[in-house]
């Protein structure tokens, strides 16, 4: 996804929604740098069995441990959703199927992010948003952090309206 692509509303939606995110991790320059060693870690933190990880600011937990072949199809997913706008059109039926077991499994799991200066904040949200009915997808905020290319979260932290 491209954030230039994006309507006004919902840039200005994002923009204040990371720059909530950024303020309780101790401002933008310390949130990339989680966002940075997120990515540096070997495995995925993701990955870990106890559903937490820590960066040298932050303590990333999930409410649920997620696996390497849920994460691979989860992947998958997100690169469908993003080329046909939907991660469950058109797929055949044994995509379907791994689709909707990880939307079954990732359904309530949430993403925390505590920070560890004693003034820090944290914050949550969800991997999979399912607002709408019918329409389950992954969360901007998810695949920011998580997937997209760091210039992806500069673009909504430095967003400034026109």
């Amino acid at each position: 996804m491209d954030f230039n692509k994006l309507d006004t509303k919902t840039k200005e939606s994002l923009h204040e929604e990371f720059s909530n995110y950024a303020q309780q991790m101790g401002g933008a320059n310390f949130f990339l740098n989680i966002v940075e060693e997120i990515r540096a870690l070997k495995p995925n933190g993701l990955l870990n069995t106890s559903a937490a990880f820590h960066t040298k600011k932050a303590r990333i937990s999930l409410s649920k441990a997620i696996y390497k072949d849920t994460l691979t199809t989860l992947f998958e997913a997100i690169r469908k959703e993003e080329r046909d706008g939907d991660m469950l059109d058109g797929a055949n039926p044994k995509e379907y199927k791994a689709t909707m077991n990880i939307i079954r499994a990732l359904k309530p799991v949430t993403v925390t992010f505590e920070s560890k200066e004693s003034e820090g904040g944290s914050f949550t949200f969800n991997i999979l948003d399912t607002s709408v009915e019918k329409k389950t997808k992954v969360t901007f905020a998810f695949k920011t952090i998580f997937f997209y290319h760091l210039d992806e979260i500069k673009k909504v932290l430095f967003y400034k309206a026109k």
